[in-house]
């Protein structure tokens, strides 16, 4: 016996020099921890005094354990090792916990080991605590030994459905649960809380009924973890009015019940629902989490609630969220989302240590806002930090190169991509094929596209808007036709694509009978974006008369880039100067501080000698510039 425990003390050496390696790279231990180790190791005799035996070292091991200190209680079970002491089942159930919360594998292979010598592998705790153990990393073992266990209680069978969903295995999983009844097993409520993620990530709202049925027939239903998987459940498969009602039914809610309604909100794209939920939690006196703020911020930017999104600001402040880089990055999208880049810019500034998120949030929302130099100075800055960017950042540079014209950096990222491995991110490859198109370069962008394998959505969607940008409207056609004989079903954003590109090159035939397919035979109905395309179509040709009609007929209201296209229409066809006074009004009502639609209208005042009316826009104007406010910023005021 005392030569196994030499043998297996020389096999935990070797691991604990690789897990030294490892704690000592990305400092997992601090210090305290190690000097508590060491001193473990120099008087065990003086910490248990001199009746050392097997319980009072596993006593102090699963104290360890319980008290969420698993690195001392693997380095207090190998001094039990060295020191001659036999572990017993309980000893190694405590140390396979502990690994289990740090995910070593090569732990995990060494207490394996020790147990199949020491005869403990035929205990069904030991193994089903095994079962958790390499769930982490590796699934095929966990199947083993679940497959080579004669007697199989609940315990083991919960361990084996758990190693299933953890691993992605859904279908894998929906056949243990059924396997349980066939072998007389009753699941209980540890069975269903483990099922219905499963039912949740394959939207199989079905199944999860059943099992919903199930946990009232088990009488389990109204514990409050089976009811917040429920929850969870029915939001991720779309049904979040039952989710609401299944959540209104919990007596006892806890912080997790209201994380979880209020992700399903947001996921189900129900932002004041959200809202609404945040403001019950705090009615109830729950303090939330940075789970919780993230889903709420983001809630506010998608409800375009500003008024909730500066309390969510205030709070942050009171609550000492501030100091969380992701909930300074939420603030800062929320900020972009409502148009106040002032207050963005001004978030971005306080973050001390700006993480790549941080970087790429500010860079994307400079180049997707119309200020592609501050995205460029902001990327500029990033580099100097040495931080490496990524797919996302690089994708928002190269917009910010297309709108700035400056070529050389965007090839300069383009050999980047090429070096550092990104050629198959087809997002990155979509954006490079946009920013050659732009600069005309036709050719480079086709390359690119026909060294896509698998072409996605985006892809095929960059290409037909580069041949309609660069007035190849027949190409354009030619590439969407490709798309639908590859078996790709459009999307609504290859549809505004294509019918920019009919309206870049005068196909108004096209242009009318694929907007008519896109819901008669796509079943897409039609946003404003497609309207537009539209409106500018009929407005390139001269038929202003018949575009504001069309305008008229939509079911939706007309937004800024409607009115903007129906304007220019009047510009370039020299339609009445009423309907241009009609459309500027409108542009006004939609956006007062603009005062550049009166720039047109006095043009058009001026080609009929009206200069009166003139001289009316120009004071108009000048009085709008002076009486126009200076921004305001919370931020600056809390500053």
């Amino acid at each position: 016996m005392h030569t196994l425990f030499r043998n297996t003390h020389k096999l935990f050496e070797e691991i604990t020099q690789r897990w030294a390696f490892m704690r000592n790279s990305v400092h997992y231990l601090s210090h305290s921890t190690l000097h508590k180790t060491h001193s473990y190791f120099e008087d065990p005799i003086e910490f248990f005094g001199e009746n050392q035996n097997v319980i009072s070292w596993t006593s102090k091991i699963s104290s360890l354990v319980r008290r969420d200190k698993p690195e001392e209680a693997i380095g207090l079970f190998k001094i039990m090792l060295v020191n001659g002491q036999s572990p017993n089942f309980v000893t190694i159930l405590s140390v396979i916990r502990a690994i289990e919360n740090l995910g070593f594998d090569n732990l995990t292979q060494a207490i394996h080991g020790l147990l199949l010598k020491m005869g403990f592998e035929s205990e069904v705790s030991v193994v089903t605590c095994l079962l958790g153990a390499y769930s982490v990393g590796d699934d095929e073992v966990a199947w083993k030994l679940f497959d080579e266990m004669p007697n199989r209680d609940l315990f083991l069978w919960n361990a084996i459905l758990s190693v299933c969903v953890k691993s992605g295995q859904y279908f894998k999983a929906f056949e243990i649960f059924r396997g349980m009844h066939y072998n007389c097993v009753q699941p209980n409520h540890v069975s269903i809380v483990s099922m219905l993620p499963a039912c949740a990530a394959l939207g199989n709202s079905a199944f999860g009924r059943q099992i919903h049925g199930f946990s009232i027939k088990l009488v389990c239903h109204a514990l409050t973890n089976v009811q917040n998987s429920l929850v969870d459940m029915y939001a991720k498969c779309g049904y979040l009015e039952t989710s609401i009602r299944v959540f209104d039914t919990i007596e006892k809610k806890d912080l997790i019940s209201w994380r979880t309604m209020i992700h399903g909100c947001v996921k189900n794209e129900c932002p004041r629902t959200a809202l609404h939920m945040f403001s019950r939690m705090k009615s109830c006196s729950f303090i939330p989490d940075e789970v919780i703020i993230l889903d709420a911020i983001g809630a506010s930017a998608e409800a375009e609630k500003v008024s909730f999104g500066l309390g969510f600001h205030g709070y942050t402040l009171k609550s000492g969220f501030i100091n969380f880089v992701s909930v300074m990055t939420a603030l800062l999208q929320m900020y972009v989302k409502f148009g106040i880049f002032e207050s963005a810019t001004i978030i971005f500034n306080q973050i001390q240590w700006k993480d790549l998120i941080a970087w790429s949030a500010m860079i994307s929302a400079y180049a997707q806002s119309g200020h592609p130099l501050n995205a460029l100075d902001t990327f500029k800055e990033m580099q100097s930090t040495n931080e490496e960017p990524n797919e996302v950042t690089l994708v928002s540079v190269l917009q910010a190169c297309s709108s700035m014209g400056v070529q050389d950096l965007g090839e300069n990222i383009h050999a980047h991509v090429t070096k550092v491995g990104y050629s198959s991110n087809a997002f990155l490859i979509s954006a490079l094929i946009d920013f050659y198109c732009k600069f005309g370069r036709i050719r480079q962008g086709k390359a690119l596209f026909d060294e896509i394998l698998v072409k996605d959505l985006v892809c095929w969607s960059s290409m037909i808007n580069g041949y309609g940008i660069n007035g190849r409207g027949v190409e354009a056609l030619e590439t969407f036709s490709k798309m639908l004989n590859c078996g790709v079903m459009p999307n609504e954003v290859v549809f505004i694509s294509l019918l920019s590109a009919c309206s870049h090159c005068g196909l108004e035939n096209e242009g009318w009978n694929w907007f008519y397919a896109m819901e008669e035979i796509y079943g897409i109905s039609p946003k404003l974006a497609h309207y537009a395309c539209m409106v500018d179509l009929l407005s390139r040709r001269g038929n202003v008369e018949e575009a504001l009609e069309f305008v008229r007929s939509m079911p939706i209201k007309p937004d800024k880039r409607i009115w903007g296209a129906l304007l220019a229409g009047c510009r370039s066809s020299y339609g009445s100067i009423e309907m241009a006074e009609f459309v500027v009004e409108q542009l006004i009502g939609l956006d007062p501080d603009n005062t550049s639609c009166y720039v047109v209208l006095s043009n058009l005042y001026a080609e009929q000698c009206r200069w009166e009316d003139v001289e009316r826009l120009r004071k108009l104007v000048d009085y709008k510039r002076l009486t126009k406010e200076t921004g305001y910023s919370v931020l600056e005021a809390n500053s």
